[in-house]
């Protein structure tokens, strides 16, 4: 019922898909502990479910947050939702630290990527270009058309493929060229409409989880994060450039424009990157008085 009733709102099909399933799981362990109705679910039941046998949290806040979603939207057709809802834990939100790219590492990168001698392909060095400039998602590079680019007016035209909300980004010239370079010169003989195509038959688009591999590529041309659990996706680019134009005191509503934010609040996890002002709310230390013979 859930899913009928999302899909008549803008909700993608995948994100539907998703809080189903994690609904799903969740009736399956009342069902499994003796619930076998809604208002068979007890208070006890949804504690058990959200903690582990040491009684910590074991869910995260976003995936309370799915399930809440799901309840509210049933709740008009199953009441026994609201109790449900009101039974849910209060979960703190909490983020990982990222591991921003330093101003050597992008040195690095740049300098593999515009290097006609590194090892890395035209598809690779296109793409890295792409991520490291323009900031965009690794599904939109992959979902990349020939007729997304404006060639005259250098210009990016896409369909966020996370928001379903269009985007025109400027298309940097060294980016252009290496784009035209891998089209004209390494872009297999296909009619696929897409830019970035597999590199042994059969030729068809790029999958999204193919860029992890480019970007792990890149990040060994260029001799950076190779230790185990090094984090070197693309989506750590994408922090780059919003870090970057933070730094540059361009305003946030601005840079979540350009990273093609469609809530305001998105634009939070990347004020954490941003030290060249966060340096400046340090508190000086000389007005407090400090033992010295304790020291």
């Amino acid at each position: 019922m859930y899913c009928i009733e999302a899909g008549k709102t803008t909700k993608k099909a995948t994100t539907i898909l998703g809080e189903a399933r994690n609904v799903s799981s969740f009736l399956a362990f009342m069902q499994r502990n003796g619930a076998t109705k809604l208002m068979g679910i007890s208070q006890k039941m949804i504690v058990a479910y959200f903690t582990d046998e040491n009684g910590c949290p074991n869910k995260s806040y976003s995936f309370k947050k799915q399930m809440t979603s799901v309840f509210k939207t049933c709740s008009p057709l199953y009441p026994e939702c609201k109790f449900i809802l009101s039974y849910l834990p209060k979960l703190k939100k909490r983020r990982r630290n990222i591991p921003y790219l330093t101003s050597d590492e992008i040195t690095t990168i740049k300098s593999v990527l515009i290097d006609s001698a590194s090892p890395l392909s035209l598809r690779d060095r296109a793409m890295g270009l792409l991520a490291l400039e323009t900031g965009l998602r690794c599904c939109d590079i992959a979902g990349l058309k020939l007729s997304s680019i404006n060639w005259n007016k250098d210009l990016i035209n896409i369909t966020q493929q996370k928001t379903d909300c269009p985007q025109s980004i400027r298309l940097p010239t060294h980016c252009g060229n290496a784009i035209y370079d891998y089209i004209h010169i390494e872009r297999p003989e296909t009619d696929a409409p897409e830019i970035f195509i597999r590199a042994i038959p059969p030729f068809v688009r790029l999958e999204s989880r193919s860029l992890t591999q480019t970007a792990a590529l890149i990040a060994q041309a260029a001799g950076i994060r190779q230790n185990p659990g090094d984090r070197r996706g693309f989506h750590l680019y994408r922090y780059h450039l919003a870090t970057a134009l933070l730094e540059n005191n361009i305003p946030a509503v601005a840079i979540s424009k350009a990273l093609g934010h469609t809530m305001p609040e998105s634009i939070e996890p990347y004020l954490g990157g941003d030290f060249v002002h966060l340096k400046e709310c340090a508190l000086s230390i000389e007005d407090y008085a400090v033992d010295l013979e304790a020291v």
